[in-house]
């Protein structure tokens, strides 16, 4: 038998090319297919963040609709059915926040907020939200926190609430006797940092330690009666682990079947700093620009507040004043950016759109001018009445910290106010209930919302002299509303209208307000055929609201309670 014949080096290079040739084609295969997986990955992301952002407005509506219909006179059974309308509306905005969420964070774009915040005040809020919970449930909610708790710690103070949010309500959910009890313990402490556990304890049936790793998966439930009892998504617990991961925490939990379960996580938290006497004193400023500040509050903040409209700024600095901040106003961005190169501010109010320069560039310019000359750089919070997507992308990317929207909503501002400036003590009236069956004042779309006015009058104190500068520059407004008609300029139209429409807004000018957004929307789509008819409603709708601002601001100012 004759023996194999060797290959030649020839033969051998060329076996080896085509071995070389054929894995680089299976690479390229592989690279294609890991291509199209990620494609489909952040399309999946990207539909997901979209189609909850466009839910969330005409849910937004329901929800507020639907609390306005229980402010009206229903008869029992008709309450009943509104109140199931709100609660599963709120069951659903809830739903769509946690596909927000989860979106962000498969395409890596949730970012933490951090700042100073008062662990323990949090906790105490979140624990009487739940104590009712319990109550309803004939359930003992109770919290142990640890006493050696810092007054103020850096972190992302929501997301840390959200966490315990999710964790106490789903014990709460599946406990049908005995308690759910939190405990919060510092286990680690350095000069600097805190090392706290968070653990929520229930007496509900526990989980058989097979399915417990389940439970931390994105649409994962454990199956059984409780499923079937409870619904959900499944996606509140995979939220809170990516969120703990992005804090660089850790995250557990220990069961045992019918004695209950114990979730538990553990974060490292910077110590905030103390504030020095210097700051506790704050900075008033001397100086041309109009500065206002309450007599003997010690100017504990100093608050630039942005926005071309009288009225908006008026609005706003009563509202903080009260609770003792220096308010430095500004016209247009440009004198915003003029004012940021000779002084500080501990927060910026900056409406997105004015004359001269817009809010989404002097935000810009203003961040980069501080950066450049090492200076505090303040939190910029953006004032619209514009709730699209892209308007609160287009505020995040050119770097405002936060968002509230037009017309104010006090408590928002609140809250807003509690993340960024936790130590200004903002006093907010609650909603004042009116009766509306003895309530002579007209329907929705009304002149002037009297609960909005209310609560308006609660908040800032003294109406007359907010009423006095709305209706000074109320003609001026109406007449670049005109002008913009009479040109058929419809950017001019949609900028006019809506300037008006915000500040007609503070008042619950429900009518005025109304028109304008018609014509604002109109010029927004270029579709203005039927802009001069609407313009002469506009105009009727301004004298009624004139007279009847003139009426209220005449001897029936509100006093703050």
């Amino acid at each position: 038998m004759t023996p194999p014949k060797e290959a030649t080096p020839e033969q051998q290079i060329a076996e080896l090319e085509a071995i070389i040739r054929r894995l680089r084609e299976e690479n390229e295969r592989l690279r294609e297919k890991a291509n199209h997986a990620d494609s489909a990955n952040k399309a999946k992301s990207d539909f997901l963040a979209m189609i909850s952002h466009e839910i969330r407005t005409p849910m937004n509506g329901v929800i507020g609709l639907s609390e306005l219909l229980l402010g009206t006179g229903l008869e029992s059974r008709q309450k009943h059915f509104a109140e199931l309308i709100l609660t599963s509306a709120r069951n659903l905005l809830t739903l769509i926040n946690s596909l927000l969420d989860f979106s962000k964070i498969e395409a890596k774009k949730m970012v933490l907020d951090l700042a100073p915040f008062d662990l323990t005040d949090m906790l105490i809020e979140t624990m009487e939200l739940y104590t009712l919970s319990g109550e309803q449930k004939e359930l003992q909610v109770k919290a142990d926190i640890d006493e050696r708790l810092a007054p103020s710690y850096i972190g992302d103070g929501y997301r840390i609430r959200q966490i315990l949010v999710n964790l106490l309500g789903n014990a709460i959910k599946f406990t049908s006797r005995g308690e759910v009890s939190l405990k919060v313990t510092i286990i680690d402490r350095t000069a600097n940092t805190d090392t706290i556990r968070f653990e929520v304890r229930d007496t509900g049936p526990g989980i058989i330690r097979e399915k417990q790793g389940e439970l931390f998966q994105p649409f994962t439930q454990l199956d059984g009666p409780a499923k079937l009892r409870h619904g959900g998504t499944g996606l509140g617990l995979s939220i809170c682990a990516k969120l703990i991961e992005l804090m660089d925490g850790a995250l557990g939990l220990n069961s045992v079947p019918g004695e209950g379960s114990t979730f538990w996580f553990q974060l490292r938290l910077p110590v905030a700093a103390a504030k020095t006497d210097s700051q506790d004193t704050g900075r008033c400023l001397d100086g041309d620009e109009k500065t206002t500040d309450q007599a003997g509050s010690g100017c504990s903040y100093t608050i630039l507040i942005v926005d071309d409209e009288p009225t908006n700024r008026m609005v706003l600095r009563e509202s903080l004043q009260r609770a003792g901040a220096g308010i430095v106003e500004a016209e247009d961005g440009r004198q915003a950016i003029d004012y940021c190169m000779t002084r500080d501010f501990d927060c910026i109010f900056m409406d997105c759109q004015m004359p001269v320069v817009d809010g989404f560039e002097a935000t810009e310019k203003i961040l980069a001018n501080a950066a450049d000359s090492n200076r505090p750089i303040p939190p910029i919070i953006a004032l619209t009445a514009d709730a699209t997507m892209d308007t609160r992308q287009r505020c995040q990317d050119s770097g405002m910290k936060d968002y509230l929207l037009k017309p104010l909503n006090f408590d928002e501002l609140k809250q807003v106010i509690g993340r960024q400036l936790p130590d200004l003590q903002v006093h907010i009236q609650g909603r004042h209930v009116i009766d509306r069956e003895n309530d002579d004042t007209d329907a929705p779309g009304m002149i002037i919302n009297p609960e909005t006015l209310e609560k308006l009058g609660n908040n800032i104190g003294n109406l007359g002299p907010v009423i006095a500068v709305f209706l000074q520059t109320l003609s001026s407004r109406f007449a670049d509303i005109s002008r913009a008609v009479q040109a058929r300029d419809a950017d001019a139209i949609a900028r006019a209208a809506h300037t008006l429409k915000g500040s007609s807004s503070q008042f619950g000018a429900e009518e005025l307000s109304g028109l304008c957004r018609h014509l604002e929307e109109m010029g927004r789509s270029h579709n203005i055929t039927q802009a001069e008819p609407l313009l002469r409603e506009i105009g009727r709708a301004a004298e009624r609201l004139r007279e009847e601002l003139s009426r209220r601001g005449t001897g029936n100012s509100h006093s703050s309670t």
